[in-house]
């Protein structure tokens, strides 16, 4: 299902060089991973986000605070997917693998035979998620620019990631699904209360997407209120707020933020035919 960065050749993601037909050849990482994001295509030197941030996603997701959120995309896909052998999950921005991994793990549960892989153009990101989930393939890559075959997969995931539909339409087989979901207006908003003197909602785009049949468009709401001071310290560091503040500033809101709502915009499409 893959395919060569450079010249879009096939390519089997093997131990420990991978090469294509023309002779371009990828090594895989120690943790597992394999970076098909070639120097020439970055705009930065480290691009994505920084060990920092990834690292607390990392801790708040293993707190289930968005365990509501995964549970509903499974829920999603498992109530749309078409019967088949196996179904092929891709997570487009995938981070630290944590959204991507509990929807394998829960459609498998259900009987839905599944295998996820994922890609992120954090590195650091997708060590993370190499090392921790062993049963799914991470590469870094452009969600701009996916190093897979046109027609391989049957749904994809974009988690506050950005993409490009018709990337998405490529990789999607005919009538294959592509769940978005995006902050919703009171998204955090008791944390942006904490920060700004006039905090503002978000804004939600609309569902239009070019190749794609809208199914559903829910928003999904509920209260998050928190069991330690680690699990709002997580949330705030895995924010770009955390960057922007004075240390006296994160610590007076770590200690007095004692629940936020979460509010997401969750979207299902159905790939045109």
């Amino acid at each position: 299902m893959w395919q060569c960065p450079l010249c879009k050749y096939p390519l089997s993601l093997i131990s420990p060089t991978s090469q294509c037909e023309n002779g371009h050849a990828f090594d895989m990482a120690k943790a597992g991973y394999v970076n098909l994001f070639p120097v020439q295509f970055k705009n930065s030197k480290q691009p994505g986000d920084d060990k920092a941030m990834v690292r607390a996603r990392r801790e708040f997701h293993s707190k289930q605070g968005y365990l509501p959120l995964k549970q509903k995309m499974v829920e999603l896909l498992a109530d749309n997917v078409p019967a088949l052998d196996t179904l092929r999950v891709y997570d487009a921005g995938c981070g630290e693998g944590s959204y991507l991994y509990h929807i394998v793990k829960g459609l498998n549960e259900k009987n839905i035979n599944t295998t996820g892989a994922g890609s992120d153009i954090a590195k650091i990101a997708v060590e993370l998620a190499a090392k921790a989930y062993k049963n799914i393939q991470f590469v870094v890559a452009s969600s701009f620019s996916l190093p897979l075959q046109d027609n391989s997969q049957h749904a994809v995931i974009q988690v506050f990631a950005p993409g490009e539909s018709k990337e998405y339409a490529r990789i999607l087989q005919p009538g294959g699904l592509l769940i978005t979901v995006d902050p919703a207006p009171r998204h955090l908003f008791e944390l942006k209360a904490c920060i700004y003197d006039q905090p503002q909602q978000h804004n939600v785009s609309e569902g239009v997407r070019v190749g794609f049949s809208l199914i559903s468009d829910d928003a999904f709401s509920y209260s998050l209120t928190f069991d330690s001071l680690e699990q709002v310290t997580d949330l705030v560091k895995m924010t770009p707020y955390y960057w922007k503040l004075p240390e006296g500033k994160i610590d007076s809101i770590i200690s007095t933020l004692k629940k936020v709502t979460v509010d997401f915009q969750i979207r299902l499409y159905r790939r045109n035919d």
